[in-house]
C-alpha cells in the first residue's frame, strides 16, 4: 500500500487469485480445491490413455469405423457355426466389415454326444456345468471364425436380484412323425419342463429391449437370424426370430434414444431341392439321414424364396474348425455333420437366406443376391 501525509493508507488493488502477505507483498496462492480438481482430471486422462480396452469394447468401437456392419443373432452356442459359419467367417475376413455375434442362451439344456459324455460324466445332468462347457466351445468356435465381438443377450444389464441378466435354454423334444410314427428328427417341439427363466418364456419386449441396446451401439445395416419356424422348430430359435424383428422395430422408433433403422433382416434357409439332393447323396454313402423324400424342417423353402446365396466356400475350413470346437453337439463326417439325433446333413460353405424385413432384394423371377450388403453400402 502507499501513504502520503495528505491521504490515509489504503490497500492497493489485489489481483484475483492472490492475497496480501503480512508484509503487504502480493503472492499468488492457488486454491487447494482447484489443485485437487486439476490433479484428478489429469489422473483420469492418464488412466483413459493407458487403460487397455477389453476385446468386446474395442471391437465395438472399431465397428463404427467400418462401412459394413453385420449382426448375427443366435439362440445357443453352435448355432452361429451350423447356420452361418461360412458367412460369418467370410464377413469377418473382409476388409471394411465388422461382425457382432449375440448368443441368447448358454445351451444349458442341450443334449450331449456320447464321446463328450465319456470325458465329462454327468455334464448333461448339470445345467451349469454344461453351460460352462458350451461357453468354452463357443469361444473356440468364434476364434476359428474370426469373430472378436461376441456377447450374450442381456449380459450388460442387471436384473431385479442385482445379478446380470441371463436367459436359459428352454430345452426341446423331437416331434413324432405323422400318425404317431417315430420321431423323424426334422421338427422340434417345446420341452414340457422349460425353466421359469427360459428364453422362450420371457416377455417379448423384455428380451427385445436387450437387443435394442446392441442395435443402437453397433448400428448394423444387416441382421441375420432364423426364419419364422426357427430352422426346425426349437422354441428358442422361434423366440429369437420374434425378438429380432421386435428389436429392429423398437430400435427405429424416432422418439427413442439414438434411433437406428436396420436396412435388411435375413433368416437362414435352405433351398428345398438342393437339400433333398444333398440328403440323397449322403444316403448313397451309407450315412443315416432324414428321409430325402419326406418332411423337411421349416428352413427348407422353394428355391424361388431364397433371396441371398452366399458362396463362402473358401471359408469352409474355418466353418469346419468352428463345428469341431462344438464337440459336445456336433459330429463331423467327410462332407456332412450330425447332431445328437445321429442324422447327417450336408456340410457346405454355401449358405442361403430369405428376406424377413427390408426392401426386396431380388426382382420377381430374378436371381438371388450374392452379397448380404448388395445395394446398401
Amino acid at each position: 500500500m502507499t501513504t502520503t501525509p495528505e491521504h490515509p493508507a489504503e490497500p492497493d488493488p489485489v489481483a484475483p487469485g492472490t492475497t496480501p502477505t503480512a508484509d503487504g507483498a502480493e503472492q499468488a496462492v492457488a486454491s487447494d480445491v482447484a489443485q485437487d480438481v486439476l490433479q484428478q482430471a489429469a489422473d483420469a486422462l492418464d488412466d483413459a490413455v493407458e487403460r487397455e480396452l477389453d476385446p468386446a469394447e474395442a471391437a465395438a468401437m472399431d465397428a463404427l469405423d467400418s462401412p459394413r456392419r453385420l449382426l448375427l443373432v443366435h439362440a445357443h452356442p453352435d448355432d452361429e457355426s451350423l447356420a452361418t459359419g461360412a458367412t460369418a467367417a467370410a464377413a469377418a475376413a473382409a476388409a471394411g466389415t465388422a461382425v457382432t455375434l449375440v448368443t441368447c442362451t448358454r445351451g444349458e439344456r442341450g443334449e450331449v454326444l456320447p464321446a463328450v459324455l465319456a470325458e465329462h460324466p454327468g455334464v448333461d445332468a448339470d445345467e451349469d456345468a454344461l453351460a460352462e462347457l458350451r461357453t468354452g466351445e463357443l469361444a473356440a468356435a468364434a476364434e476359428a471364425l474370426g469373430l472378436e465381438d461376441r456377447r450374450f443377450l442381456g449380459a450388460d444389464a442387471v436384473g431385479p436380484d442385482g445379478a446380470p441378466v441371463r436367459y436359459r435354454d428352454s430345452g426341446m423334444a423331437w416331434a413324432d412323425g405323422e400318425g404317431g410314427a417315430a420321431a423323424t428328427g426334422t421338427r422340434a417341439v417345446p420341452a414340457p419342463d422349460a425353466p421359469a427363466d427360459a428364453l422362450s418364456l420371457a416377455p417379448l419386449d423384455e428380451v427385445a429391449g436387450h437387443l435394442v441396446r446392441v442395435l443402437h451401439e453397433v448400428r448394423p445395416q444387416v441382421v441375420v437370424t432364423y426364419e419364422p419356424g426357427g430352422g426346425y422348430g426349437h422354441p428358442d430359435h422361434v423366440r429369437v426370430h420374434d425378438l429380432v424383428l421386435r428389436a429392429v422395430e423398437l430400435a427405429a422408433d424416432p422418439d427413442g434414444a439414438a434411433p437406428w433403422t436396420v436396412a435388411r433382416v435375413l433368416g437362414h434357409v435352405a433351398d428345398e431341392a438342393v437339400l433333398r439332393d444333398g440328403l440323397r447323396a449322403l444316403r448313397a454313402q451309407g450315412l443315416a439321414t432324414s428321409d430325402p423324400d419326406g418332411d423337411l424342417p421349416s428352413l427348407a423353402v422353394p428355391g424361388e424364396e431364397v433371396d441371398v446365396v452366399v458362396d463362402a466356400s473358401a471359408e469352409l475350413p474355418a466353418k469346419v474348425a468352428a463345428l469341431r470346437a462344438h464337440a459336445s453337439q456336433v459330429e463331423l463326417g467327410a462332407s456332412s455333420f450330425a447332431l445328437t439325433n445321429g442324422l447327417h446333413q450336408p456340410l457346405s460353405g454355401v449358405e442361403q437366406y430369405r428376406l424377413l424385413r427390408g426392401e426386396p432384394v431380388r426382382p420377381e423371377g430374378g436371381e438371388p443376391l450374392t452379397d448380404l450388403f448388395a445395394g446398401l453400402v
